[in-house]
């Protein structure tokens, strides 16, 4: 097989392999993909990383065997199974053991008959451990059992062992992701790390054009297809094609795009939500400065200006201001694939990171995301006793925005109330570039047009009578979330009545019905702090415009202390 036949990541393994850099490899992240495999013939199959890699060893190793918890020692054939036993045999000789017997299933027994093979000079082996994980898994030593301990101790004496890097044979770990794997392992200075990606546009077409066949409906052309199934691994292509083979159904962009959000929803297990907008920045109303920074951001994405798109956006104001409506609104403006973080917390050690780590792969992977981050203060934090799981989290994700290959692909979008919660690094500028502070409506023609744009929102029939500017006159101090209150009470109320269309009096009734926010304190500070993260004076009410940083922390300080300890809650 030549270099240029391999995958990217296999050239780079080769590479590193032959220039002497390592005998030991860790191979992680999309590994339960297919890879293709070109023949001697001139023919691509695409086959499990296990077969791929058997074969790619076959070609230089007359050893080559396969190793996972479940199934077992597994040369690739008899012959390969004579030769390990003939090289364990001969070692074991020396020492006066006895020979090798049936092949081992158990770990520690296992790892005993490989470093045998492996340190064999007269050899050129390759062997795989599978699901490395649960070979070397990351827990607490102090949880460990003896054997766990030995086994990870062994692993440590491998990636540091002249005789190993005295032979030439080659050692591949396998896992998905770097999280779930001992910390003293992944810190060998011997042990060389190697990606495997999500399958990249060229990939894919080669991937359809390989196992598209004529009795396939397709209602789009082969490169088309391949766009709109970014983010998706060949496995997941492979089961669009069969579903379409078997129903008769073609495979259109509405199919894949329904596919698409539910095999990823299930890949991460409820970490990520696809979002679908039904309203643009058109439907929101006031907010005339923001939605004008916004369009120039969304105009840039379009337009490919990727040095125009900021790498991040924060979203601040008190609730119920309207950050998430617009956020999805910005969504459909730009064309960007809306996704939105769940909980992606979990209790077992390395999880928590372990799931960061499938989502920010997922979002590379699909490109053009926006990926919101809702109430960020407290999906960013665990609290002190979290054993340093909050601190781990952003430093990851201070690492992925830092990465400027992103910008204009991928933009993060952070919303929260209580911006003095986060790590002040993660909000500098070239990770946040753009900060919009939101505020309650400022005068009786804002609330004019909020209230427009939540009939349209909600379809809610108004009366010929119906005085939404007397409402507007009536609500001062009123938030979005409030405004739709009325709205939808004065709605509810003409239900009851038997009457579709919201008269003059429903909405009279709904307004003195209403009870807004009395915490007005808190909102208070939350509305400073909005004015103190703002990165645009433009985006600023008028009565805020003319402060000096020294004024805000004056004022933020004087609500701190009618709060007291709730503001540090």
């Amino acid at each position: 097989m030549a270099p240029t036949d391999l995958p990217g990541w296999a050239a780079a393994l080769r590479d590193r392999y032959l220039s002497g850099e390592a005998s030991l490899f860790l191979v992680h992240g999309n590994v339960r993909d297919l890879q293709p495999w070109h023949g001697d013939d001139g023919r691509v199959e695409y086959v499990d990383l296990r077969t791929f890699l058997e074969r790619f060893l076959a070609r230089t190793r007359d050893v080559v065997v396969y190793y996972n918890v479940s199934q077992g020692l597994c040369p690739l054939d008899k012959e390969h199974e004579r030769r390990l036993r003939a090289s364990v045999d001969a070692r074991r000789m020396l020492d006066g053991g006895e020979r090798l017997g049936p092949l081992p299933r158990g770990i520690s027994e296992t790892l005993a008959v490989v470093e045998s093979l492996v340190t064999d000079p007269t050899r050129a082996s390759g062997v795989v451990l599978d699901f490395f994980e649960m070979i070397a898994p990351h827990a607490d030593p102090a949880f460990m059992t003896g054997e766990d301990k030995a086994n990870l101790v062994t692993m440590r004496r491998w990636s540091s062992d002249p005789a190993l890097l005295a032979t030439d044979n080659l050692v591949l770990l396998v896992t998905e992701s770097l999280s779930d794997v001992a910390r003293s392992v992944l810190a060998s200075p011997q042990l060389v790390t190697v990606r495997v990606p999500y399958p990249e546009e060229a990939d894919r077409v080669a991937f359809l054009a390989a196992e598209l066949t004529p009795e396939i409906p397709v209602a789009m052309a082969q490169p088309a297809l391949a766009k709109v199934t970014a983010g998706l691994t060949c496995v997941q292509i492979r089961s669009l094609i069969q579903m379409a083979r078997q129903t008769g159904t073609a495979i259109d962009f509405r199919s894949v795009a329904e596919r698409k959000k539910v095999i990823i929803e299930q890949e991460c297990h409820g970490l990520v939500e696809f979002v679908a907008p039904r309203h643009d920045l058109s439907h929101v109303g006031g907010m005339d400065e923001v939605k004008a920074d916004l369009r120039r951001v969304a105009d840039a994405v379009k337009a490919g200006a990727r040095n125009r798109v900021p790498m991040g956006m924060i979203f601040v104001g008190p609730m119920g201001t309207g950050k998430t409506f617009v956020a999805e609104a910005f969504s459909a403006e730009s064309g960007l694939t809306c996704l939105q973080f769940k909980n992606f917390r979990d209790k077992w050690v390395g999880s928590t990171e372990a799931n960061l780590e499938k989502v920010l792969e997922l979002v590379e992977a699909l490109g053009y995301v926006l990926l919101i981050i809702d109430e960020a203060e407290r999906a960013l934090s665990s609290g002190d006793n979290d054993g340093g799981v909050g601190s781990r989290v952003i430093a990851r994700l201070k690492e992925f925005m830092s990465d400027t290959s992103h910008r204009g692909r991928v933009v993060m979008l952070m919303m929260t109330n209580r911006p003095d919660k986060l790590d002040a690094d993660l909000k500098r500028p070239g990770r946040f570039d753009l900060k919009i502070p939101f505020f309650f409506p400022e005068t009786a023609d804002e609330r004019v047009r909020i209230l427009r744009a939540l009939v349209r929102k909600n379809d809610i029939p108004l009366a010929d009578d119906a005085d939404l500017d007397a409402v507007a006159d009536a609500t001062q101090g009123y938030s979005g979330a409030e405004l739709e209150a009325v709205l939808l009470s004065a709605a509810a109320t003409a239900a009851l009545d038997g009457t579709e269309a919201v008269t003059d009096d429903d909405l009279t009734q709904a307004r003195t019905d209403v009870i807004p926010s009395r915490d007005v304190r808190m909102l208070g500070y939350m509305e400073m702090l909005a004015v103190f993260e703002c990165s645009a004076r433009r985006m600023l009410p008028a009565r805020y415009r003319d402060l000096d940083t020294h004024q805000v922390l004056e004022r933020l300080d004087a609500l701190k202390a009618q709060l007291g300890r709730r503001a540090l809650t």
